[in-house]
C-alpha cells in the first residue's frame, strides 16, 4: 500500500472519531437550519396566496400546508432543550392556521415570532464569519440563476416558462420587503422541496453569502441606497446594525415599521455594500464583534432561562471570536487578553453553576467594558509591517515546534540505528497531516459550516489519540534502552525490513503530531491576514518554516554524535513527556468544546506544558506521569537484572 495512502487512512479513522463527538451537533444546526428557510419562505409567500379565507392558488396553498407540516417534523427531530416544548406547540399552531386558511398577516406575523424564538431557543449562531463581496456575486448570479430568475431577476428568464411553480421574482418589491438575506442564503444553500429550486451545496459559503446580499438588492432603487449611504456616513444607524448577525436578519418591511424609510435605507446601503459595518469597511464581523455579539447572545438566553443555549453561545462568543482575535491584542495590551480570557472562563463556569443573574450580568458587563477599551485601543494602531511579520514568525514556531520535537527525535532514533528506511514513513505522515489539515480548513471555511466548538473536539481526539501512541512508542524505545536489548535489537532489525505494525506507528506519529497543529495554524494565519498586507504574514511564516528546518537539521544531526543507548533513552523520554502535554492539550480542547466538565484551580496555566489549571486535565495529566515513572522504573530494574 502506498505510503501517503496509509497515512490517509490513518486520517480518516480520526476525522471519523472526531466526527462521532461533533455528530450531534452538527445534525441539529442542519435541521434547525431547515426549519428557519421554511419558516422564512411561509412567512413571505402564504399572504400572496390566501386572502380573507380564500384561496387564490391551490398549488401554491397546497405547497404552504406542506412546508408548515414540514417544519413541525424538522423541530420534532432537534435536541431538547428549555422551551423547546412551547417553540413545537407554536409550530403546530402555525401548521392549523394554514390549514385552516387563517388571515396572511396573521400567519406571518407567527412565523416570523417562531423563527426567532428557534434562534434563541436552540442558540443558532446566523450570518457569515466576514463580508462577502457582494461586487463579485453578479458573475455568479448570471452563471446559476439568471436562466430561470432572469438577468435582471424579474422571474423571466428563458427557462422559466416550462417550471411550476414559476421562478421568484426578486424584483417584486412586496416579496422583497419581507425577505432577509438570511432566508435567500438558506434557499440558495438548501433549495425548496416540491419545486425546481435545488440547493447549490457545490458553490463556497461565502459565494452563497454574496450571492444572497447581491439578490435582496434587486428590487432596491439605488436613490434609496444612496440615502442609506449618507444617513450611515452621519452615524445612524449603528446601534441598530451592530454586525453581520443584524444584517442578514433584517428585513425591510421590519426596519420601516421600526424606524421608518430612514432605517430602510441604511438597510438597502448595507446589504449592497455590508463591509461598511466596520471601520474602514473592509473587515466584515471582526472577531471582537463576533465576540460582543456571542456574549449579549449569551446574556439574552441566560435571562430567558435557558442556561444550556447560554453555554453553548458563551463557548461561541470565545472561540469564534475571542480566540482570533487574541494575537492582535497581544500586540497592544498583553494583559487585557490574559484578563478577558480569564474574565470569559469565570463567565462560562458561571453559567454552568447556575449563578444568579445579576451576577451573570455583572461579569458579562465586564467582559463587554473590556472589549471596548481594548478594541479602541486596536483601532487607534494599525498592524505594522514588522509586527506582522514577527506575529507570523511565532506562530509557525510556537505551533511547529512541538511536532518539530517529536519528529526530529523519531528521524534520530531511525538515522542512528541505520533504519534510515523509516524515513520515508515518517514524512509521509507529516506531509499527509498538513495536506488533510488545509484541505479541512478549506471544507470547512468554503463548503460546510463547522464551528469552533466542532474545531475544538477535532484537536481534542487527535491530542488524545497522538498522547496515547507516544505513550506506546515511548514505552517501547524506553524499554530497549540497556545495552543488551539494544544491541539485540539492533542485531534482529538492521538487517530486515521494518515491520508493518512499526511503520504504521512510524506515519500515525507523525501524522497525529503535526495535523492537530495545522488546522489551528491556518485560523491563526487567516486572521492575520485580514489586519493588513499579506506580504510580511509570508515572509514571517517563510521565515519561521526555514528556521524550524534548520532546527530539525541540528537536532539530528548533533544526535549522531550520541551513544545509541543514550539515543534510546532520550526518544522514550521525549515521546513521553509530549504524551503528557498532548493529553493536557486534548482535555482543555475538548473542555473549550463544552464536551468535558472544567473544575477550574487556582493555579497559572502553562500552556506550552499543556498545564491548564482545572481539576480535570491535571488529574489526568498526574495518572500519565505516574503511569510513566512506574513503567520506566520497571524497564530500568529489569534491564539491569538482564546484566
Amino acid at each position: 500500500m502506498p505510503i501517503i495512502l496509509r497515512s490517509l487512512l490513518l486520517s480518516r479513522l480520526l476525522l471519523t472519531l472526531a466526527l462521532v463527538f461533533a455528530r450531534p451537533l452538527w445534525a441539529a444546526t442542519t435541521e434547525a437550519d431547515r426549519a428557519l428557510s421554511l419558516l422564512d419562505y411561509v412567512a413571505v409567500e402564504y399572504p400572496q396566496f390566501v386572502r380573507d379565507g380564500e384561496v387564490l392558488d391551490p398549488d401554491e396553498y397546497a405547497e404552504q400546508v406542506e412546508f408548515s407540516g414540514r417544519v413541525v417534523t424538522l423541530l420534532k427531530a432537534l435536541p431538547p432543550r428549555p422551551g423547546h416544548d412551547t417553540l413545537l406547540r407554536d409550530a403546530e399552531a402555525l401548521a392549523a392556521r394554514v390549514a385552516a386558511r387563517a388571515d396572511g398577516a396573521a400567519v406571518a406575523q407567527l412565523a416570523g415570532q417562531l423563527k426567532q424564538s428557534l434562534i434563541t431557543t436552540h442558540g443558532l449562531v446566523l450570518g457569515p464569519a466576514a463580508a462577502p463581496d457582494v461586487s463579485a456575486a453578479a458573475s455568479l448570479y448570471a452563471a446559476r440563476c439568471a436562466q430561470c430568475h432572469g438577468a435582471q431577476g424579474g422571474g423571466d428568464g428563458p427557462a422559466a416558462s416550462g417550471l411550476d411553480p414559476r421562478p421568484t421574482a426578486f424584483t417584486d418589491p412586496l416579496r422583497q420587503s419581507r425577505r432577509s438575506v438570511q432566508a435567500l442564503h438558506g434557499v440558495i444553500s438548501q433549495g425548496v422541496d416540491g419545486t425546481s429550486m435545488a440547493g447549490f451545496a457545490d458553490i463556497p459559503e461565502a459565494d452563497r453569502w454574496a450571492l444572497a446580499f447581491h439578490v435582496s438588492r434587486l428590487a432596491t432603487d439605488q436613490v434609496v441606497v444612496e440615502r442609506g449611504r449618507a444617513l450611515w456616513a452621519e452615524g445612524r444607524g449603528r446601534d441598530r446594525f451592530r454586525n453581520l448577525s443584524d444584517l442578514v436578519l433584517a428585513t425591510p418591511e421590519a426596519m420601516t415599521a421600526a424606524g421608518g424609510a430612514d432605517q430602510a435605507a441604511m438597510l438597502a446601503f448595507l446589504r449592497s455594500e455590508p463591509g461598511a459595518l466596520t471601520m474602514g469597511g473592509t473587515a466584515a464581523s471582526s472577531p471582537i464583534t463576533r465576540t460582543r455579539s456571542g456574549m449579549q447572545a449569551s446574556l439574552a438566553a441566560y435571562e430567558a432561562g435557558d442556561a444550556s443555549a447560554a453555554y453553548e453561545h458563551a463557548i461561541g462568543a470565545y472561540l469564534e471570536g475571542f480566540e482570533l482575535a487574541e494575537a492582535r491584542i497581544d500586540g497592544v495590551d498583553p494583559a487585557a487578553r490574559r484578563r478577558i480570557e480569564a474574565a470569559m472562563l469565570d463567565y462560562r463556569n458561571g453559567v454552568r453553576a447556575g449563578l444568579p443573574l445579576a451576577q451573570i450580568r455583572q461579569r458579562h458587563d465586564a467582559i463587554l467594558a473590556d472589549l471596548d477599551a481594548v478594541e479602541s485601543r486596536i483601532a487607534g494602531t494599525a498592524p505594522s509591517v514588522q509586527g506582522q511579520f514577527v506575529s507570523a514568525m511565532v506562530i509557525v514556531l510556537r505551533e511547529g515546534l512541538e511536532a518539530l520535537l517529536v519528529l526530529a527525535g523519531m528521524a534520530a532514533f531511525l538515522v542512528r540505528t541505520g533504519r534510515r528506511d523509516g524515513l520515508r514513513h515518517l514524512h509521509a505522515g507529516w506531509i499527509a497531516a498538513i495536506a488533510l489539515g488545509v484541505l479541512t480548513w478549506w471544507v470547512a471555511t468554503r463548503l460546510i459550516d463547522v464551528s469552533g466548538a466542532q474545531r475544538e473536539v477535532t484537536e481534542g481526539v487527535t491530542a488524545l489519540l497522538a498522547s496515547a501512541v507516544l505513550l506506546y512508542v515511548g514505552f517501547w524505545l524506553h524499554s530497549k534502552s540497556h545495552g543488551q536489548r539494544w544491541s539485540a535489537f539492533i542485531r534482529t532489525q538492521v538487517s530486515g525490513a521494518l515491520g508493518r505494525g512499526t511503520l504504521w506507528g512510524l506515519s500515525a506519529i507523525s501524522f497525529l503530531a503535526v495535523y492537530r497543529e495545522v488546522f489551528e495554524t491556518v485560523l491563526f494565519y487567516q486572521a492575520l491576514v485580514a489586519q493588513g498586507d499579506p506580504a510580511p504574514v509570508a515572509a514571517g511564516f517563510a521565515t519561521g518554516c526555514v528556521a524550524l528546518a534548520i532546527l530539525a537539521w541540528v537536532i539530528v544531526r548533533s544526535s549522531t554524535k550520541l551513544p545509541l543507548g543514550l539515543v534510546f533513552v532520550v526518544s522514550s523520554a521525549l515521546l513521553a513527556a509530549f504524551a503528557v502535554v498532548f493529553a493536557g492539550r486534548g482535555v482543555a480542547a475538548l473542555q473549550a468544546a463544552g464536551r468535558l466538565p472544567l473544575d477550574p484551580l487556582p493555579l497559572p496555566a502553562v500552556p506550552w506544558l499543556g498545564l491548564y489549571p482545572n481539576v480535570q486535565g491535571l488529574a489526568l495529566q498526574l495518572g500519565l506521569v505516574l503511569l510513566i515513572v512506574f513503567i520506566f522504573v520497571r524497564n530500568t530494574r529489569s534491564g539491569a537484572a538482564a546484566h
